[in-house]
């Protein structure tokens, strides 16, 4: 048996087992689950954009950013389709080549110890701050610039270490550290890391290596310059969406403004390389989680953390004696470092470990990786401690990502659900039609990037006919008041959305409880909305909404019609009500009431209340009347009073005994008359 097992450690302790290691570790950290993600926050818009309007109105949104980063979606686009899957697919492709490439690189830069290389590759790969690589078709993107830069370093070391190359490696290098500081800021003062990768890897003498390092990094220093130039003299939209506040406040104060600076740059340190490395520790609880995946996410840990064990066991058995100096991991670290926050600190952003912020941790994962490296290093006299710390660093971080990767899935889920429960309740809608909704229980989509699947599935063709607004943070912000006869106009960018606040849905979705039009005679006295939606109830207009013409979901979005639950009955019978079909609101009401489920939310009852009330079933009316106040009697009673009385005034060509002493027997129950 161990015989058979040689060849196996031989071959996975060796240079050509890395990468085939440095796979699985990614496929454990992103590619669990890949299929079931979807396309989340500035995605949504950007697929609608694209595969509805045409690439030259994505190629107007990104005109006032990053113009050449949008060139790229240009390629891939067509290529991958508005397929999440295969987003998901790539973007764990790309992730591990990232891997790939600071494992070449570092090798280059100490080529008689594979140990920096390999530690930091595999810390780099799970770098647990960053929790935005499940947004795929995003960030697929940003791995593809940050591929081109570790590319570009890998051969500009590669042609010092290689005269005989030099020439074409080096154009190779140039051309496409070009390709990092034209499509995007994020890694642009990193491009200083070269200066240092050339200082640690040069042998000789102070003034033979400064020598060597100038003339080195001249052709890069140029073509940066000249990025620069362009950026600050042609480019007009260079600050269109951050200032330069660190500048400015340095100009009118220098001393608030150094003493802001070194602030910033020291909640940085903490954030991306001392919590960033604390956080997979940091408990999650069960009941955010749920009792199976914690389970889960517990027993990948263990198998992660034992793998991990073996292979650096393996590869331990096949380390080279000569070690790199500690002091140069610490000095590449830190500069790595402290480079990668330069364009964040010019416009005051701080990274953070929570979305949206934490994809400004990106940079500065090669940095905090290798300074970990060379905190690890200084245990190279205890090696048990030293292996077992870097086996539960990286463990933990893949539980983390897990832990991440669930929460997108869960996320995804909501949004699906939501759209279909409207296209059920809403089958197509004017346009110019705005929706007004609840703040969302999603983390990782927004009213904004809502709106993107919205018009894709009731706009016109190359049309934006519809937007979708939070009302806690869109009231005079885009909404400019809950009053009828306003305008209503949002830039985006690709087109613009004219409405009116005459011409509004408002909605309320709040899983588990079914996705619901509010309406303004009931609720305005629901107090289970929060004040805002009540008070934005009395705009709701139904008639905005037809059932002719009916809305088509993508099928590459969002798959197969889910199973007919307690919602879809919800939602038609809502439908029906609105046209006033008082036989088909029984009738789907017989079925609903039927299955395995059951409502989340009192006022899911009311439809039927009133539906069971026109066609003369009044006990039936009744009795769901008080299942629905047993819930809470002073929450949902006044809406019940309400209702009750709409539905006498709606009934009164249908007198009869039964409706009399029923609605009578009504306003007692639930106290209409105090």
């Amino acid at each position: 048996m161990k015989a058979h097992l040689e060849p196996f450690k031989t071959r996975l302790s060796s240079s050509r087992g890395v990468p085939i290691v440095l796979f699985v570790v990614a496929m454990l950290a992103y590619g669990l689950f890949f299929w079931e993600r979807g396309f989340y926050w500035d995605e949504a818009p950007w697929t609608w954009i694209y595969y509805e309007l045409g690439p030259a109105a994505l190629t107007k949104t990104f005109s006032t950013s990053r113009p050449f980063w949008g060139m790229i979606y240009q390629v891939t686009m067509p290529l991958l389709g508005p397929y999440p899957w295969r987003w998901q697919l790539l973007m764990v492709i790309l992730r591990w080549l990232t891997a790939v490439l600071v494992w070449l690189l570092l090798r280059q830069v100490w080529h008689r110890d594979e140990r920096p290389a390999v530690w930091t590759s595999l810390l780099f790969l799970v770098y647990p701050g960053l929790g935005q690589n499940f947004i795929a078709l995003m960030y697929s993107h940003f791995y593809i610039v940050l591929n081109c830069f570790l590319l570009s370093l890998y051969l500009s070391v590669l042609a010092m270490r290689q005269p005989e190359r030099r020439l074409p490696l080096t154009v190779a290098a140039l051309a496409f550290s070009v390709v990092n500081l034209l499509t995007m800021e994020y890694f642009y003062f990193l491009e200083f890391l070269r200066v240092v990768l050339f200082w640690v890897a040069i042998d000789g003498v102070w003034k033979q290596k400064i020598r060597r390092v100038i003339l080195l990094f001249i052709p890069y220093f140029a073509v940066m310059v000249g990025v620069t130039l362009w950026r600050l003299l042609f480019f007009e939209n260079q600050n269109a969406s951050y200032e330069y506040v660190t500048l400015d406040v340095l100009r009118q104060n220098p001393i608030l403004g150094i003493t802001t600076l070194l602030r910033a740059i020291g909640m940085a340190f903490w954030e991306t390389v001392v919590h960033a490395w604390m956080f997979p520790f940091e408990a999650t609880g069960v009941e955010q989680l749920g009792l199976r995946v914690t389970i889960l996410a517990a027993f990948l840990v263990l198998v992660s953390a034992i793998l991990v064990a073996l292979y650096l066991l393996f590869f331990r058995q096949a380390e080279q004696r000569e070690r790199a100096p500690v002091w140069q991991i610490f000095l590449l670290g830190f500069a790595a470092w402290l480079f990668a926050g330069g364009s964040f600190w010019l416009v005051g952003i701080e990274p953070q470990l929570h979305f949206s912020a934490d994809r400004f941790t990106m940079p500065f994962m090669l940095g905090s990786s290798l300074l970990l490296v060379a905190v690890l290093s200084l245990l190279r006299s205890r090696p048990k401690l030293q292996y077992s710390l870097l086996a539960l660093l990286i463990a933990f971080s893949i539980g983390k990502q897990f832990e991440t990767n669930i929460a997108y899935i869960r996320d995804w889920e909501v949004h699906q659900d939501l759209f279909w429960q409207m296209s059920w309740r809403m089958p197509s809608l004017e346009p110019n039609t705005a929706i007004i909704s609840n703040d969302l229980p999603v983390t990782y989509f927004s009213d904004n990037s809502l709106s993107g699947p919205l018009n894709w599935i009731y706009s016109r063709e190359g049309e934006m006919d519809h937007i979708l607004y939070f009302i806690s943070i869109r009231l005079n912000r885009g909404l400019p008041d809950l009053i009828p006869g306003l305008p209503i106009e949002q830039n985006y960018l690709a087109k613009t959305f004219h409405g009116n606040t005459s011409k509004l849905v408002v909605i309320d979705y709040s899983p588990p409880g079914c996705l619901r039009v509010l309406d303004p005679q009931i609720d305005f006295s629901n107090r289970l909305l929060v004040p805002l939606l009540r008070e934005a109830a009395n705009l709701s207009d139904t008639s905005l909404i037809h059932e002719e013409h009916a809305a088509t979901l993508p099928a590459s979005l969002f798959g197969r019609e889910p199973v007919q639950g307690w919602c879809y009955y919800f939602e038609k019978a809502e439908l029906a009500r609105q046209s006033r079909d008082w036989e088909k609101v029984a009738e789907l009401g017989d079925i609903a009431f039927q299955l395995d489920d059951h409502p989340n939310d009192p006022i899911e009852r009311f439809v039927f209340i009133e539906g069971y009330a026109h066609v003369g079933d009044w006990e039936r009316a009744l009795k769901l009347s008080q299942e629905s106040y047993r819930v809470s009697k002073n929450i949902v009673g006044p809406s019940l009073c309400w209702l009750w009385q709409r539905i006498e005034f709606e009934t009164m060509e249908k007198e009869s005994e039964v409706k009399v002493e029923t609605i009578s027997e009504a306003r007692n129950m639930f106290a209409c008359n105090s």
